[in-house]
């Protein structure tokens, strides 16, 4: 029946590819299973593999699973009113309950090659997950460590190893090493979501605030400092080439982990004392902190990462959400932001003077970039959703 002379017409306005999970959904949903380490306060800012996660588990939840962590501690850890909603599930309550699960993954916890068997007996797909760079970390830790305590790769009975973008490069070596099928080795799409920093609505988002003179702004390095991967390193040789072919820049570098300086005799006796901004007390080293922290000690501070074949970090999503300035190396969102090359440093040092100098003035731009990057990876995306339907198919 043809329309009414007058009636709106929306029907290409509201044609998509894109295809949107159903409200009206079975009682009985397909179970997903996180295999996880401990979700609480302290664990969730420790490093984004928690939040990860977490992030996943919401993911799952919105495209129709009925989701599960998996967690071999008592629970009796320290957690805020908002973690409390996701669903807790012990191994012995898989096996006593006999649980049809449809996707079992392991991605902050790994279980025994036998349980994994009794689990595929039962049509589960077991799968791995890696949000590591684990060949550099493999190597490193032969390297570093005489031995080793706890089973980072147990091998046997999976399926199915999958890897996040920025981590495609080491698929083969993780199908190899847990003697899966490369074949059937998949990249999946890499989810982030906004939820942790206000702590789902419970927390009012912390935003940038611009400096009165950007000649006295701060820059803040908080890479973690326990690898090569995200080092200190390289963004502190850039400001330091910063300071002198600027000299009236006079704020100073607060390294966040730096702790970890000073247990490296390199860093404390050669690298420190050979710069120009240390010499004038103008490098602050600090303990470990949370991401809340950090915004609310620097509130019109520039932020500065370097990674190596890291590419997607969630601090570097969290500050672009918080409109702070943040200078990231990211080949994977040199679109996005302040983007520099370590390989070109004359125009990483432009740069740096143009999220120093302009950023106030770029904010409607730096918002649009941040917005679109975020959506990009975003768990409400009918495109990742949809990626992901197609992976577990």
């Amino acid at each position: 029946m043809n329309s009414l002379p007058g009636d709106t017409d929306l029907s290409s306005y509201t044609k998509s590819d894109a295809i949107l999970t159903s409200l009206t959904l079975p009682l009985e949903r397909p179970v997903a299973i996180f295999a996880t380490n401990d979700v609480n306060d302290d664990t969730l800012f420790r490093n984004g593999l928690t939040q990860n996660i977490v992030i996943l588990y919401d993911l799952f939840e919105s495209m129709g699973y009925k989701s599960y962590l998996l967690q071999h501690g008592s629970g009796n850890s320290e957690k805020k009113d908002f973690i409390h909603k996701y669903r807790i599930i012990s191994p012995n309550e898989i096996l006593h309950n006999k649980v049809q699960i449809k996707v079992f993954i392991e991605i902050g916890m790994s279980i025994d090659s036998a349980t994994r068997a009794y689990l595929r007996s039962s049509g589960t797909k077991i799968t791995k997950l890696y949000l590591g760079n684990i060949l550099n970390i493999d190597i490193e830790t032969i390297q570093n460590f005489n031995s080793v305590f706890f089973s980072h790769h147990v091998v046997g009975e999976i399926d199915e190893i999958w890897t996040s973008p920025h981590y495609k490069q080491h698929l083969d070596y993780a199908a190899v090493l847990n003697r899966t099928e490369i074949a059937k080795s998949k990249v999946v799409p890499y989810v982030w979501d906004s939820c942790f920093l206000t702590q789902y609505g419970t927390k009012e988002t912390i935003e940038w605030k611009p400096p009165s003179d950007w000649k006295i702004q701060d820059i803040v390095i908080m890479d973690p400092n326990i690898s090569f991967q995200k080092c200190y390193f390289y963004s502190l040789l850039l400001c330091e080439a910063f300071s002198k072919k600027y000299p009236e820049w006079k704020g100073k570098v607060q390294i966040i982990n730096g702790d970890r300086l000073k247990l490296d005799t390199n860093s404390l006796n050669f690298v420190l004392p050979s710069l120009s901004l240390y010499k004038d007390n103008r490098i602050v080293l600090h303990n470990r902190k949370n991401i809340h922290t950090i915004l609310k000690d620097h509130p019109s501070s520039c932020f500065m990462t370097h990674q190596w074949n890291n590419d997607f970090n969630y601090m570097t999503l969290e500050l672009l959400h918080c409109n702070y300035p943040i200078l990231h190396n990211s080949d994977g969102w040199d679109k996005f932001g302040y983007c520099y090359s370590i390989n070109k440093w004359n125009e990483a040092i432009k740069i740096m003077y143009n999220a120093l100098v302009n950023h106030k003035d770029n904010l409607n731009i730096y918002k649009s970039h941040a917005a679109n990057l975020i959506w990009k990876h975003s768990v409400h995306n009918p495109e990742i959703q949809n990626e992901w339907k197609k992976i577990l198919a």
